[in-house]
């Protein structure tokens, strides 16, 4: 399925010294794509019934914007996260995010035919844009030289999730659809400071990312 919906959108911290300054990551995030990916197929061409085990992982993976994770922990923000598809929750788990789960099954070929494994990926984009607070007060950090738009970076991420099925015909290609809830874009600070007019740490913070 394909279409882009933005599914959360929050701060997370990248650092925040009391009575000093902060600074924060504002991300909106959207969700580009759910696909079942074929891993495997087994071909039987005896007469007989065999077995095979198979091994798969869940886990997230950064896939462009990795740079992020210098200034906070992306994959993180991705842990608990709830999503509304297709008229129900979709959580993910500290296994699907923050850490990954190898799990062995084993299936079982009838004879003279194919099974395909297939497993659920889930892919997104987040736009990070970032906020100051400094002198008393919030700021959006814009460009070098301006105010528009935003200083912003992106990030795409693949969350290969625990569900997965095995069948005997491949999948069609897609695209299908489903139904995912949207949420409100993210808040952002009421003034704006140029790039260069940050305080050093948010500066350096920047470059690092």
């Amino acid at each position: 399925a394909t279409g882009t919906a933005r599914v959360f959108a929050g701060r997370r911290t990248i650092y925040s010294r009391a009575g000093d300054e902060a600074m924060y990551a504002v991300v909106n995030r959207f969700l580009e794509r759910i696909q079942w990916v074929q891993l495997i197929a087994w071909n039987n061409d005896t007469d007989a019934t065999q077995q095979y085990q198979y091994s798969y992982s869940t886990g997230l993976t950064i896939t462009q914007g990795s740079e992020v994770t210098n200034g906070f922990n992306l994959g993180a923000s991705y842990e608990g996260m709830s999503i509304g598809v297709d008229h129900s929750r979709r959580t993910f788990k500290t296994t699907e995010t923050t850490s990954s789960l190898t799990t062995t099954i084993t299936v079982s070929v009838p004879p003279r035919s194919e099974l395909i494994f297939y497993q659920k990926r889930f892919e997104f984009r987040d736009e990070i844009t970032f906020i100051n607070d400094a002198w008393g007060q919030e700021w959006n950090i814009g460009p070098w030289g301006g105010y528009k738009p935003l200083t912003t970076k992106v990030s795409s991420v693949n969350i290969m999730a625990e569900e997965y099925f095995t069948k005997s015909a491949r999948l069609p290609e897609g695209p299908g659809s489903v139904t995912v809830d949207s949420v409100p874009s993210a808040s952002l600070a009421e003034w704006t400071r140029k790039r260069e007019n940050v305080t050093p740490s948010a500066k350096d913070t920047l470059n690092s990312m």
